[in-house]
């Protein structure tokens, strides 16, 4: 694929187009091949534009996506990459002036027929046609468009200004114009075509026989003296060249003596708006000199008709029309002018070899800062390999470790996401659920199980919305599960998910069942022995016993009694009486929790009160302060005792729990701060003595 983007400046809008092409065939997946030719009449700017550096401020215009693929920044400039580069081609070309291209499939032209006139813009919109293939694109700037010529192209899109080449033989000749703006030039039909019909054959072969045979010698010029049509023997007063061009001069090849004539006639002609002419004009031509008239003629305001009617005979010289030739003479001339050809050509080779070394050192500096650049990203890539691989060792040493965990617990566990679709889990959660591979990734209520209730589901999406963990009890087939959802949480700390973990106790509750059971058989063998005793008067009934009850609770009870014998022998009477002691047997094993912990604490006295005259004794500056400082912490350590022993000896009421930590830990505070948050409850008369003494 070809494309022109006459008028290219510096270059922005080519590589622009280039990049774009570029992404559409990364984008495709597609390698197309792509030529971009960009023109310009500025050599300097065509120089910025093979240099393909641009200041910084313009890298704001590229998108990012662009520009991270084929923009190489630097400090104080930024490049266009090489692949992009490559696609583009600059050219000095003139596009009113120089032959146009050919087979091009796109042609930008944006913004450069706003600053021609119509005359050059009339001109320039054949050549495009001329120059695009069959199915060429035109695009065109906003503010531009083909005027007249829609034979020649048809609209695709008139916002954005694109047109087709039509397949259509344009009518319109293309004439290049010469170094000054022109106006457009036309070609007009033969005299003999006006006004005659297709079917008057005969008489416009006759009109172009007398044009061509008897009329005098008439030529139709433009205002600049270009050659539009001819008719009669005109080369007996032009000298063609011997190849054609394309556009013929008259005032330049025109015989001697009608040369200096034309132009002046054609201005004069132009001035005064009427025809204008001069007798016995004497013509050189190649046998002789001829005298003729030749008059000027307006056919519009942009031909003239230029008529040469001879009025005299021709004249032959009477002498020699030829110069003597000097061999030697002719010989060095025709040196001198090869010598001075090849200086030209010598001169023309150095500024291209010159030209060529400065694009070689350019690629020369841009293939090091490239290999730089490689080496640099090489260093880079060897880096983050090897932490890659550091990390790579990590994670196995972390998967390993992860594994012997779950093999060392024999945890039955689940692992779900935040949406509950099953993650991982470990072997043992096969005996609840017969999973396979295809499981992965299913929702967790739809997962086979042997479990007959589903309660774990609605545990595990609590833990996945929350933070905290939830429990439960489940049963299944006389088994007994403690069940866990615990919240997964990944390495920044956000939950992702729950494990669902599944802890097999049938085991310890048979046992405890089990030792519950032995305990009660025990309890009661010693009673009923120690009855039958008493029964059978070896001795007196004196037990003390607990006995379950319905709703999980025991009750302790002190029995007594004693056998009386009758006045027969085997007659008697067994009396007893039993007391309920669940009270008094509470009341004493409190008690005796607080005598194990009085005598702890008596054993720390000697170091509770060394560290407090310690700490005193940091922040006191004389005895006085130190005895003041001394007394208070002992006090408040007596308050905190008097409160724990009161409740739990006289049974007072309940204390607030934030008077219960003040007391408790006013002695060791010292000077520190301490922030109490929450609300206040009441702490149970049961509850204050454990509480002080984790406080303690």
């Amino acid at each position: 694929m070809t494309k022109a983007v006459p008028g290219c400046l510096s270059g922005e809008e080519a590589y622009t187009i280039a990049m774009l092409f570029a992404e559409a065939a990364r984008r495709h997946d597609k390698r197309p091949y792509v030529q971009i030719f960009a023109t310009d009449i500025d050599d300097k700017m065509l120089d910025i534009a093979r240099a393909g550096a641009y200041p910084l401020s313009a890298i704001v215009d590229i998108p990012q996506a662009l520009h991270d693929r084929y923009i190489i920044g630097g400090s104080d400039k930024f490049h266009v990459s090489t692949a992009i580069r490559d696609i583009v081609r600059f050219s000095l070309h003139n596009v009113v002036r120089d032959p146009p291209f050919s087979k091009i499939d796109l042609i930008f032209c944006r913004n450069l027929l706003i600053y021609f006139g119509d005359t050059l813009q009339q001109s320039v919109i054949p050549l495009f046609h001329f120059a695009l293939t069959e199915e060429g694109k035109l695009f065109l700037g906003s503010s531009e468009a083909i005027g007249r010529y829609e034979d020649l192209f048809e609209t695709i899109d008139q916002n954005a200004r694109v047109f087709q080449r039509k397949p259509a033989k344009g009518k319109y000749t293309l004439q290049l114009a010469s170094d000054r703006p022109l106006r457009p030039r036309r070609r007009l039909r033969p005299m003999s075509a006006l006004g005659a019909s297709p079917t008057e054959g005969n008489e416009v072969g006759a009109l172009k026989a007398i044009a061509q045979r008897y009329a005098p010698v008439s030529l139709l010029v433009d205002r600049e003296g270009v050659l539009l049509e001819r008719w009669g023997a005109a080369g007996r007063y032009l000298d063609f060249p011997d190849r054609l061009e394309r556009n013929i001069l008259v005032t330049s090849l025109a015989r001697p003596g009608l040369r200096e004539l034309i132009g002046p006639l054609i201005r004069q002609v132009i001035e005064n708006g009427r025809r204008a002419g001069a007798k016995g004009i004497e013509i050189s031509t190649d046998f002789g000199v001829i005298e003729a008239t030749v008059v000027c003629e307006r056919i519009d305001d942009d031909s003239f008709l230029i008529v040469i009617e001879e009025t005299g005979h021709l004249r032959t010289g009477e002498e020699s029309d030829f110069e003597d030739f000097d061999v030697e003479h002719s010989q060095q001339k025709f040196l001198e002018e090869d010598l001075q050809a090849t200086r030209h050509r010598l001169r023309s080779t150095v500024e291209e070899l010159e030209t060529t070394n400065e694009e070689l050192k350019s690629s020369n500096e841009e293939l090091m800062s490239m290999n730089e650049e490689l080496q640099s990203t090489n260093e880079e890539l060897t880096t983050v390999n090897d932490e890659l691989k550091n990390k790579v060792d990590q994670v196995m040493v972390a998967n390993s470790d992860l594994k012997n965990f779950f093999d060392s617990t024999q945890l039955m566990a689940l692992v779900v996401d935040e949406h509950l679709h099953l993650r991982s889990h470990t072997d043992e959660a096969l005996n609840l659920f017969p999973l396979e591979s295809k499981h992965i990734g299913m929702p967790l209520e739809m997962l086979p199980t042997k479990l007959p209730s589903k309660r774990y589901i609605e545990l595990a999406r609590r833990a996945a919305r929350g933070s905290e963990m939830h429990e439960g009890r489940l049963e299944e087939n006389g088994a007994e599960y403690i069940l866990r959802a615990i919240p997964y949480r990944r390495m920044d700390g956000e939950v992702d998910g729950a494990t669902v973990i599944f802890n097999d106790v049938s085991d310890a509750l048979a046992m405890e069942r089990d030792l519950r059971e032995e305990r009660e058989r025990l309890n009661r063998d010693r009673v009923n022995q120690s009855l039958r005793q008493a029964m059978d008067g070896d001795r007196a009934f004196d037990e003390t016993f607990r006995t379950p009850l319905e709703n999980g609770e025991y009750r302790w009870l002190y029995g007594l009694g004693r056998r009386m014998n009758g006045e027969s022998e085997g007659a008697g009477k067994f009396i007893g009486v039993t007391f309920d002691i669940t009270a008094e047997r509470s009341l004493l094993e409190q008690r005796e929790l607080m005598i194990r912990e009085m005598n702890h604490r008596v054993k720390n006295l000697f170091s509770v009160i060394s560290a407090m005259v310690t700490i005193a004794a940091k922040g006191s500056d004389d005895v006085g302060d130190f005895a003041e400082a001394l007394r208070a912490r002992i006090h408040a350590l007596g308050r905190s005792h008097s409160l724990t022993n009161d409740s739990a000896v006289d049974g007072s009421g309940p204390v607030s729990l934030r008077g219960l930590i003040d007391t408790v830990i006013d002695p060791s505070a010292a000077d520190q701060k301490v922030k109490v948050q929450g609300d206040d409850i009441d702490v149970p008369n049961s509850q204050i003595t454990s509480l002080a003494l984790i406080l303690h």
